[in-house]
């Protein structure tokens, strides 16, 4: 009888009686150490914030990766069930997905300062105006990484101001570095902070930064993606992982946390100095805008995050990337979050309102040494 009571208790807690449903499962977080939009994934990890949200016994992988697309191909395959990429994979992934992923949060949104931006040679001339700069784009080589946001942000700005490059080029961030280097690119787009590793302000000095997103009109959007089977058979945890990301959002905005966010970050973006670190997320770029704000948060879509993606989608379907012009219906789908942000105890937003903002601040803010 003790033996059968013992069972009894044990199946009782597995359950979720008396407590917190108790789990024996792993569940992977896909991730880019090399790419601001998933920094509060590093802060998550390394502070344990989801152990605070999710049932006892869950245990989470954050799995790093290079690029967004890595992460889609591996959520598609089942391989993880929560990923952070840019919006323009989060779209081709949801289109090709089929219902199987969803979007369901934001991470962060800005006008172009993350990835939307394009880096020239270092003996490159001043360039008055855009238009400037797109003519002596023509005849230049220049690359990015295909199917990214920086791809279609250099896609736009062909578009716009009619730039006939020599070649464009489908390389990855590490090659585009090397190319830079070793001075065998005019031009390349991609994102933070490999961006500000190259550029003038902090980093190698190998490359400058001619322009943003405000060229074309081309905002920078990360998304946090969940597989829709996950979200249906552990909604606690999916709930959970939401709550802590929306503590890690909350720490990574507050200035007093800046200088720790980059201590943790620089345990995953191995080779890249704390100082190109800060800046890639807390500077002002490009060095002399007008504009303070670097990035916001809204952690939930608002407007400026539906039209974003709904000009994606249309902007992939135009370049041939996916069929249609529009999402399938529900993948866009932030109700948790909804959810998790009102039982957080917070407002609802005004509309073109925000969780909070970065502003960026010049050089010699930074509290990292040279």
């Amino acid at each position: 009888m003790k033996r059968v009571m013992a069972l009894l208790f044990a199946g009782c807690m597995a359950m979720g009686f008396g407590g917190r449903a108790a789990l024996a499962e792993t569940f992977v977080v896909g991730f880019q150490p090399y790419d601001t939009i998933s920094y509060q994934a590093i802060i998550n990890a390394e502070l344990g914030l989801w152990k605070k949200y999710v049932p006892e016994g869950t245990a989470i992988e954050f799995q790093p990766a290079v690029q967004g697309t890595v992460i889609a191909a591996k959520m598609r395959a089942g391989q993880i069930q929560i990923g952070y990429m840019s919006v323009m994979p989060a779209v081709t992934l949801c289109v090709r997905a089929k219902g199987e992923v969803k979007m369901v949060s934001t991470t962060d949104m800005s006008e172009g300062t993350r990835c939307s931006l394009i880096l020239v040679r270092k003996d490159a001339p001043d360039f008055p105006d855009n238009e400037a700069l797109a003519r002596w784009l023509d005849g230049k080589i220049v690359a990015a990484p295909k199917g990214s946001a920086s791809d279609q942000y250099m896609r736009r700005f062909f578009a716009k101001y009619g730039v006939k490059p020599a070649e464009y080029l489908n390389q990855s961030i590490e090659v585009i570095s090397r190319g830079f280097r070793e001075g065998r690119l005019d031009a390349a787009s991609l994102w933070e902070p490999m961006l500000s590793q190259l550029a003038s302000e902090v980093g190698e000095g190998v490359g400058r930064i001619a322009a943003d997103g405000s060229a074309c009109d081309n905002a920078d959007l990360g998304i946090l993606t969940m597989r829709t089977d996950f979200m249906e058979k552990y909604p606690d945890v999916a709930a959970g992982y939401l709550r802590s990301d929306l503590e890690a959002q909350l720490f990574m905005l507050d200035p007093a946390n800046w200088e720790s966010v980059i201590t943790m970050v620089s345990g995953y973006a191995t080779g890249i100095p704390k100082r190109v670190l800060w800046y890639s997320v807390f500077g002002k770029v490009p060095a002399d805008s007008t504009n303070p704000v670097r990035e916001w948060m809204n952690f939930y879509f608002g407007d400026r995050e539906r039209a974003n993606i709904a000009e994606v989608t249309a902007f992939l379907h135009t370049e041939g990337i996916i069929p249609a012009d529009t999402l399938p219906e529900g993948v866009v789908d932030d109700s948790l979050a909804r959810k998790v942000f009102k039982e957080a105890g917070y407002k609802p937003f005004q509309p073109g309102a925000a969780l909070g903002v970065i502003k960026g601040a010049g050089v010699e803010a930074c509290p990292f040494p040279d």
